[in-house]
């Protein structure tokens, strides 16, 4: 019998697979790879062997191997920069958000786009940050904020407001007041020279940078109108004001407003608006530079002093500043003048020291949670 040369080839194939125990003829294999388009492991488990076998009999065969298929994925530039510098997302972030499996994909995207990457601190840190509004009442309380004892600065690109404290009102203030902008971070500052407090900040978007230089006066677009005026003061007076109470006569109690800084022409300006709005402020020259009153430190500035001791005047500005004070301290005192005031000093004393207590408790002694 004369056997072609395709049959010698297809014979000797045949005692290869009964040798090797193999199930399947090269054209078999080739169908099964090739035509139908089967992975390495789905053809292995049709014939009870693993991948690997597989992978050497296509060898074995010469069977080319298929080109590798990889779904092209296109990430706009303005979209990745976006993803990457401004919502602070990883690589790995991103590509896991566009479903591609290796994290250097997207590496190598931000080279191509020649998008700067980022340092090893810039890295670790991934704070939420969004632009300001431009709202213009929320422009004049922030720049209330920072007249009174917020800071700021420029932080790797970033605008942070911070301040020092020991009361958690403060730390809601800051939180408050910018939670829709930025992460409010908070550590323990310890200091031998001086007893611990909170350090606490927030860094902003650098549309902030309008804060960066503290007011020395109060802008005119904020003095000629009268809702920014409040915005303004509220702030203000969240971070540096003071309400007294004490015994009045006999049986009676008086509560006393006070706005103690060493801003001199901003006091100025607050006593001119409050003499327009018909109350009657007192102002004065209370601690002089280089002074040191006793137990206080030496001011390296004069210090002056607001004081509005009529309590038409004060139900008057409690009305306006109420709706917007932030500082839960500040804002009990008011609400406590306005739910007590017809009350005698004998009914005031023991609320007066409940509240005293509960203020007292939230002078911060441990760390936050």
């Amino acid at each position: 019998m004369y056997l072609s040369n395709k049959g010698i080839i297809n014979l000797l194939y045949f005692f290869i697979y009964m040798k090797k125990g193999l199930k399947f003829t090269k054209e078999q294999l080739k169908r099964l790879y090739l035509t139908e388009g089967l992975s390495l492991s789905h053809i292995g488990n049709e014939f009870g062997c693993e991948a690997t076998n597989i992978l050497y009999w296509l060898k074995k065969f010469n069977i080319k191997r298929r080109p590798a298929y990889r779904k092209k994925i296109h990430i706009p530039k303005d979209v990745l920069d976006d993803l990457y510098w401004n919502k602070g997302l990883r690589p790995r972030e991103i590509a896991k958000k566009f479903s591609i499996k290796n994290e250097g994909t997207v590496r190598k995207k931000l080279k191509k786009y020649g998008i700067k990457r980022k340092t090893v601190s810039e890295a670790l840190t991934t704070k939420f940050k969004a632009p300001f509004s431009g709202n213009l009442s929320e422009k004049a309380f922030l720049l209330g904020l920072r007249a009174g004892d917020f800071h700021t600065k420029w932080a790797r690109k970033s605008v942070r407001v911070q301040t020092t404290t020991t009361h958690e009102a403060q730390i809601e203030l800051l939180l408050i007041s910018f939670e829709k902008y930025g992460e409010t971070r908070k550590y323990l500052s310890r200091n031998s020279a001086r007893a611990d407090e909170w350090f606490i900040y927030t860094d902003l978007d650098s549309s902030f940078d309008f804060l960066l230089d503290k007011p020395q006066e109060i802008p005119s677009w904020i003095m000629e109108n009268r809702g920014y005026f409040y915005n303004f003061l509220a702030a203000y007076c969240d971070c540096e004001s003071n309400w007294h109470f004490a015994k009045n006569h006999e049986n009676d109690w008086r509560f006393v407003f006070r706005l103690r800084t060493g801003d001199k022409k901003i006091l100025e300006q607050i006593k001119n608006k409050f003499e327009e709005e018909n109350l009657k402020p007192l102002f004065r020259l209370d601690v002089r530079k280089g002074i040191r009153p006793k137990w206080e430190k030496k001011f390296n500035v004069s210090i002056y002093n607001i004081t509005l001791n009529r309590k038409a005047d004060i139900f008057y500005l409690i009305d306006k500043m109420l709706p917007l004070s932030k500082h839960s301290e500040k804002i009990r005192k008011m609400n406590f003048i306005l739910k007590h005031k017809y009350k005698k000093w004998d009914e005031i004393e023991p609320l007066l020291k409940k509240l005293k207590k509960e203020i007292k408790k939230e002078i911060l002694t441990d760390s936050p949670s």
